[in-house]
């Protein structure tokens, strides 16, 4: 490659963040001066920002400048400056639920300052504005669940979950965990004082309504996610700004 196109590639790279493949072709275009392929591209920039963004040339213009012509950088304040944490979560993750629900309910665990060993304490969730308090009871509830499975999870804050589900106007789902935690509690009167606590367990498990019921929680479980994400972009004004 010739000195001088080195030199301009070098001199044009200092002056504005750009790939080299698109530095190139800029040089072409401006007879390899670098100065003026850095104008072009800021301008190329500025029509992609107001594209993008729908904001005056002047502001886009102001948002470019301060990131140093860094493009997704400049995008990235902007939508700082327009979204709240919440909602750039759910703008970004937007096609999959699970991972925004988690990262909110990690952001109102920080901003609160909740309280953990190994599970959150649920009587500080108590204290939480309503919203955000049915998304962390029944988040923290769903992942005990999910690791500990149906059968302990009945003992696990239950009426808590029950009621926040009741919030939802999830009362079918509620009215299942209802008929479980009544299965299994007659179950174990019933097999108390001959069988071992391993024993009751198996018992449980083994019963045919008891697994109805955790059929059942399993099937309607399959929309909660897309529930709870609705339920964050209604009461959004009560999540993380």
């Amino acid at each position: 490659m010739d000195p001088t196109h080195i030199h301009a590639l070098q001199r044009l790279r200092s002056l504005i963040p750009i790939s080299l493949r698109h530095a190139q072709i800029l040089l072409e275009r401006c007879a390899s001066n670098p100065e003026q392929a850095a104008e072009l591209y800021k301008t190329e920039l500025l029509q992609v920002l107001a594209d993008k963004s729908g904001l005056p040339p002047d502001q886009a213009q102001e948002y470019l400048h301060n990131a140093g012509y860094d493009l997704n950088r400049a995008l990235s304040t902007l939508e700082q400056a327009r979204f709240t944490l919440t909602r750039r979560i759910l703008r970004k993750h937007h096609q999959d639920k699970a991972r925004a629900l988690d990262l909110i309910a990690q952001a109102i665990e920080t901003a609160e300052q909740l309280p953990r060993q190994y599970w959150l304490a649920f009587e500080r969730l108590e204290q939480l504005a309503p919203a955000p308090r049915c998304l962390m009871v029944l988040h923290e509830w769903l992942a005990f669940e999910d690791w500990e499975g149906f059968d302990s999870a009945l003992h696990f804050h239950l009426p808590q979950a029950i009621a926040q589900f009741r919030h939802l106007q999830l009362d079918a789902l509620a009215d299942t965990l209802e008929q479980a935690d009544q299965r299994q509690r007659q179950l174990r009167a019933a097999h108390a004082e001959r069988e071992s606590p391993i024993e009751l367990a198996v018992q449980v498990n083994q019963d045919p309504l008891f697994n109805a019921c955790r059929d059942s929680f399993s099937q309607q479980q399959l929309r909660l996610d897309e529930r709870l994400y609705e339920w964050v972009e209604r009461h959004i004004e009560q999540f993380p700004a």
